[in-house]
């Protein structure tokens, strides 16, 4: 990467800001929306990168836009801000995802903010390709749309054995954790559990830890299936088949 070359964050700052505008999709990159349009967003995201600085009261921003993402009620605001005190004027890309309540739902309208701010080199590696992701009319992942999916397979119980039995290997014993560390455990596979409802919108992936397949609203109630070591549940609309499988701590159980 070009951006490890560089001898200081404002060279790499402002290579970066090159590849965006010359790698620049067309269509993305038209500027329709403003930041007057959603003022309450962009004050969210200003708020949330002020909130991370050593010096909040020097933070400073400039070309902010604020883009409407393909998931309902969330919201992409993008530009470029000064987070390195108040004698310096390296500005730095930064991408922050804003997700707020229907106000129908929620009058106080609160905010669920992450921000990606390239203050670093490899920070700003990723804020440049949230830029591509995101800062465009409809950015973001996609809704899932629960009939195009083709189903997670599920083992039959009555699966017939083989002729001649193998036996495996025993996994090696890990060894025991530093002193003073806690003790992760994992749950074991399992079958169906109930149901459960999204505590917030979050990614569907086709397996645990595998590639994301799309993105299920808060609220939305799901039927688990099965269970997978480190928190995975394997759920689908209804109890008829899995679409796919949800971190546990996106879900609350009722």
């Amino acid at each position: 990467m070009a951006c490890k070359q560089t001898k200081d964050i404002l060279s790499c700052a402002l290579l970066i800001a090159t590849l965006f505008i010359s790698g620049c999709n067309k269509d993305k990159c038209q500027t329709t929306a403003t930041p007057e349009q959603y003022p309450d967003v962009r004050e969210s995201a200003e708020m949330n990168i002020r909130s991370g600085a050593k010096d909040p009261g020097t933070v400073q921003f400039r070309g902010v836009q604020v883009w409407p993402q393909a998931i309902g009620n969330t919201f992409a605001v993008c530009g470029q801000t000064d987070v390195f005190g108040a004698n310096s004027v390296t500005y730095v890309l930064f991408v922050a995802v804003v997700t707020r309540n229907d106000s129908a739902q929620d009058p106080g309208r609160r905010y669920s903010v992450e921000t990606l701010v390239g203050s670093t080199t490899s920070e700003a590696t990723k804020a440049y390709v949230e830029t591509l992701t995101r800062c465009f009319d409809g950015g973001g992942p996609k809704p899932l749309p629960h009939n195009d999916i083709a189903p997670v397979p599920i083992l039959p119980d009555n699966m017939a054995a083989p002729q001649q039995a193998v036996t495996a290997p025993a996994a090696p014993t890990p060894p025991p954790p530093p002193a003073g560390q806690p003790v992760v455990a994992y749950p074991t596979p399992g079958a169906a559990q109930g149901d459960v409802v999204m505590a917030q919108n979050g990614n569907i992936h086709s397996s645990p830890q595998g590639p994301v397949i799309g993105v299920e609203h808060e609220g939305t109630e799901l039927h688990v299936f099965s269970e997978a070591r480190g928190g995975w549940l394997q759920v689908g609309v209804g109890d008829t088949q899995p679409i796919g499988w949800v971190y546990e701590g996106l879900v609350r159980r009722h």
